[in-house]
Order: C-alpha cells, then sequence, then structure tokens
C-alpha cells in the first residue's frame, strides 16, 4: 500500500496546493476528520476551516472557505470558494484583515468575513 496521500486544493480562481502528504485533516460540516493512505472513498461537504497535511514531521496549512473534498485510490481534491495557504498571507496581515473585518457594520457579510479572518489568523498558529 502505497504510504502517501496525493492532496489537491483548487479555489476558482487558482491552485491553492498540489502535493503528497502522509495524513490529512479536513474540516468536514460536522467537524474535523482524518484521511490515512488506504481510505475508504468517500465525498463530503468542507465547512470553513483549516486542511492540516502533515509529511514526516511538518505540518501545512491551508485555510478553506467552504467546499467539498473526494477521496479515492489515495488522491484528495478539494474544490472550495476560497482560501490561503501559510505562504500565501502573513499573521499581520490576516489580523488587518480580521480588524476590517470587526470594523465593518453589522451584517451577515461582515459576520461571514471575521469567519473568513479568523481562519486566516490561525494558519500560523500552533
Amino acid at each position: 500500500m502505497d504510504k502517501n496521500l496525493s492532496l489537491t486544493v483548487i479555489s476558482p480562481d487558482r491552485i491553492l496546493y498540489q502535493g503528497q502528504a502522509e495524513s490529512v485533516i479536513l474540516p468536514g460540516i460536522v467537524g474535523y476528520f482524518g484521511v490515512l493512505p488506504g481510505h475508504a472513498t468517500l465525498v463530503s461537504q468542507l465547512d470553513l476551516g483549516l486542511i492540516k497535511l502533515h509529511s514526516g514531521n511538518k505540518e501545512f496549512r491551508i485555510a478553506i472557505d467552504g467546499g467539498f473534498c473526494e477521496v479515492k485510490n489515495n488522491e484528495i481534491r478539494v474544490l472550495t470558494e476560497g482560501g490561503d495557504s501559510q505562504d500565501d498571507i502573513t499573521t499581520e496581515r490576516a489580523e488587518e484583515v480580521l480588524a476590517h473585518a470587526e470594523a465593518m457594520p453589522a451584517s451577515k457579510e461582515r459576520e461571514n468575513s471575521i469567519k473568513k479572518a479568523k481562519v486566516r489568523v490561525l494558519l500560523h498558529q500552533h
């Protein structure tokens, strides 16, 4: 059995990540779930949150704005409405985006913007 997974994370405007991992944790709509090599085939709706992939002793994080994933034959494909990897946005920029969202007038858009910004802040917290 292959000991790696192939992960591709795609948003409407770009590929957020494409590479290998030993394990992947995904933000399912009812909670986080893990995928290891040999996982059963599945399709799942994803919530706003972090994808965490592990390879060796390293963890890489990707913030996503919800979407869907398919797991099949050690390949994980994620289609998301938007996102950023930890290499795409600095902690300082994520905190600026959060402050901007919190300054917006009360609305559903403000609440969604705050949630998305908080996930970006989590990219760099361990």
